[in-house]
Order: C-alpha cells, then structure tokens, then sequence
C-alpha cells in the first residue's frame, strides 16, 4: 500500500515539474513540506523522492536541498513567459552561471569600444567603491561599474541584458546571499579584480579585459555559492 501510495506521489510531483510549478527557483520543497502537503509520513515522500531521483527529474545537493536536474528546468521553463517576474525567481547558480558566460565578452567588447572619457567614468565609481565602508554603496558602485561596461560595448541588444541582469540581481535569495558574503577581506578583492578590468579596458586589450572579468566573477561564485 505504502509504495502505490510513494508511486502516486512520485506520479504527482512529476506532473508538477512539468507544469513548472518549481521552476521559479528549482529547488523542491523539503520532506516535511511535502509530507504535510499530501498528508503522509515523511518515509512515503522519501520513496517518492527517491523514484523521481532514479528518473532524473531531481538531485540532491548535500546540505542545500533537492533541485531539479537541467533537463526538468529546462523543460518547465520553455514554456514559461520571461516576465519582470519571472526573472526576479532565477536563482543565484543560474545567474553567476549567466554572467560567466555574457559579462567576459562584455568586459571585452568595451575595452575595444572604449573612450578616454569611458576609462574616467569607470575610474570615478571604483574610487567610490573603494572609499566607501556601507556595504549598501559599495554594491552600488559595483554595479556601476558592470553598467558601464556593457554601455561601453555599443550594443543596444547588451543593453536589454544588462537590464535583464539588472532584474536578477534584485532577486532577494541573491541579495541576502551577498549579505551574507560580504567582508571587508572580500570587498578588498573584489575592488583589486575591478581594478584589473579597468587597467585592461584602459590598455584597450580585449583578452585581458576577458579574463580579468572571468577571474572577478569566478571569486563571486565561490563567494556567494561555496562560502
């Protein structure tokens, strides 16, 4: 009776899945908020759970929760409409990963596009991130900085993903991951990487912009995922 029961479950949540009913942050509720959602012991749900694991719908991450593979997201979020909404539930792994992949060549573009003028905007909000001790202005120096250099690729379309970006990082899971993060040993760091992207955009060097933005956002993963 207990398995038919778990089978059901397992049936159940996998039809939630693809309707995308946990794709906002692809995390899965936890045993006890399952077990109290279908009225049954915590062990049903864990064969449930266990069944939709052997299925590759979800994972386990040990000490962080159950998530839904890339291929169960994936699925849910093909039909899912890209709101204002639906871009403040992406996670903070999805968004780091995003970035990794737009915000190099990003930097690299601006460091061909750029002004002297553009090196001097830059300058001027990495002298208030280092002068400043409130967290609340150091993140918004920081985000100056990253605004910038997508305005400096001369790109119209990279100007809706920074404003996309911009939307994810409002994120409130992401948010309080930075809170969490933050240190002055931290933020020392993050204005030497800053300093760096900004020497390779002065030096007009596409390559070195690439990497020293890929070395600034790979710390801001560990940071904000493994810390």
């Amino acid at each position: 009776m207990n398995d038919r029961l778990s089978d059901r479950i397992a049936n159940e949540l996998a039809e939630a899945i693809a309707s995308g009913e946990f794709a906002g942050t692809g995390r899965m509720p936890t045993e006890r908020e399952l077990a109290t959602r279908f009225g049954v012991a915590r062990n049903t749900v864990r064969r449930a759970m266990q069944t939709l694991s052997s299925d590759g719908r979800i994972h386990r991450q040990v000490g962080r929760g159950t998530f839904l593979t890339d291929g169960a997201d994936v699925a849910a979020l093909s039909a899912r409409p890209l709101t204002i909404a639906a871009l403040a539930d992406i996670s903070p792994r999805d968004l780091i990963e995003a970035r990794l992949l737009i915000e190099p060549q990003a930097a690299a573009a601006a460091a061909a596009n750029a002004t002297d003028a553009d090196v001097q905007r830059l300058t001027r909000a990495q002298d208030a991130s280092r002068n400043t001790d409130v967290m609340e202005e150091f993140e918004r120096q920081d985000a100056e900085i990253h605004r910038l250099l997508f305005v400096m690729t001369r790109n119209s379309v990279m100007l809706h993903v920074d404003h996309a970006l911009c939307g994810m990082r409002a994120n409130a899971d992401w948010l309080a991951a930075k809170r969490r993060a933050y240190s002055q040993e931290l933020k020392a760091r993050y204005v030497k990487q800053h300093a760096d992207i900004i020497e390779a955009v002065r030096l007009r060097s596409p390559k070195a912009a690439r990497e020293a933005m890929t070395v600034h956002l790979e710390e801001v993963r560990r940071a904000l995922l493994e810390g």
